[in-house]
């Protein structure tokens, strides 16, 4: 089915698929009940003859049920001759392309026009070989199901089935007329009337949803206006925080200064840096640069021992021309007051 025929289609095709659907969808349900349960309610039912001539239905119980009940939903058992039947073969298919097939061919299936009787089929049996499968057509005539009709109309009690035989523990059970009367609204649709129900139900669970979803939105606006009458101490907070912040750095940051600028640090620093047996003469500090210069023995890598302790040398300079003295060879050194 295209989408397309889906838009076209009126009211009344949408609710029968819809019915269809739903039809199905309980049939498969009722494959899931055990085959116990399915077993006591089928011997717990309530059969009733019916009698043409004088439109009354003569109540028995089922000899087949070890504990036959004596109240509820009666099956109703059409006499022998009241429907018209016989066996056609037909290609299998499923029950429903079967039932559209029948009502269209039945005219020329029985000896009756369309409009003056009802047709009801079931299988009897299916060839997996031959792909055709045996076929039972039963008619009702017209006037007749007018009549049961009327007889249906004075049963206080709900009809579960309209069948042609008495219903025996076989494989294929007997026809059921009580879906074509229901069709031709010769009798009560119980799922018509329990119709209204479900519309109360789906009203109330619509009802219950809209609430649930107009107390989950109160419950947001109520969060919102609290959230929005805590920004003002939120703001304040977060002020406070970033004055924190700011001091930290700021103390951070003199603490630094303090470690590289300070001159007697420096000087601690220079002095355990020097390899041994270095003399030095004079400091001299000329803005963030300090020269240093004195004596220093053979061999003493004072450039290279700066470096190594992460100061800066921005020139070095060694008189190693000169004579040696007592005090040793003689040196000048410029640093730069700052890390590499």
């Amino acid at each position: 089915m295209s989408g397309r025929g889906i838009l076209d289609a009126d009211m009344q095709t949408v609710g029968r698929w819809i019915s269809a659907g739903v039809s199905w969808w309980l049939d498969q349900l009722s494959t899931l009940v055990p085959q116990r349960l399915r077993d006591w309610q089928t011997t717990r039912r309530i059969l009733a003859d019916y009698q043409p001539e004088t439109g009354e239905f003569l109540t028995r119980l089922d000899p087949a049920a070890p504990y036959p009940a004596r109240l509820g939903p009666v099956t109703i058992i059409l006499p022998a001759g009241f429907c018209l039947t016989r066996m056609i073969e037909r290609p299998a298919m499923i029950p429903r392309d079967l039932e559209s097939m029948i009502q269209l061919d039945g005219a020329r299936i029985m000896p009756m026009a369309a409009e003056d009787m009802l047709i009801a089929t079931r299988i009897v049996s299916r060839s997996e070989t031959t792909g055709r499968m045996q076929v039972e057509v039963a008619a009702m005539p017209r006037p007749a199901a007018d009549a049961l009709s009327v007889a249906l109309a004075r049963l206080d009690q709900p009809c579960l089935g309209i069948l042609t035989a008495t219903p025996e523990p076989l494989e294929v059970p007997p026809i059921n007329f009580l879906p074509m009367l229901q069709k031709a609204g010769l009798a009560r649709n119980r799922s018509r009337g329990a119709m209204p129900l479900w519309i109360a139900v789906g009203m109330l669970l619509i009802l219950n949803i809209g609430i649930l979803v107009w107390r989950d939105s109160e419950a947001v606006k109520i969060l919102e206006a609290r959230v929005a009458q805590q920004q003002p101490a939120i703001g304040a907070v977060r002020r406070i925080n970033a004055q924190i912040a700011r001091a930290d750095g700021f103390a951070a940051a003199t603490v630094d200064a303090r470690r590289t600028g300070e001159p007697m640090d420096m000087l601690a620093r220079i002095a355990a840096t020097l390899p041994q047996g270095v003399w030095v003469q004079r400091y001299t500090w000329q803005g963030d640069a300090l020269r240093l210069s004195g004596y220093r023995p053979p061999q003493a890598d004072i450039a290279g021992g700066l470096r190594r302790a992460g100061l800066r040398v921005e020139r070095y300079s060694d008189s190693s021309s000169a004579g040696q003295n007592a005090l040793g060879q003689p040196f000048e050194v410029t640093l730069r007051i700052t890390r590499q």
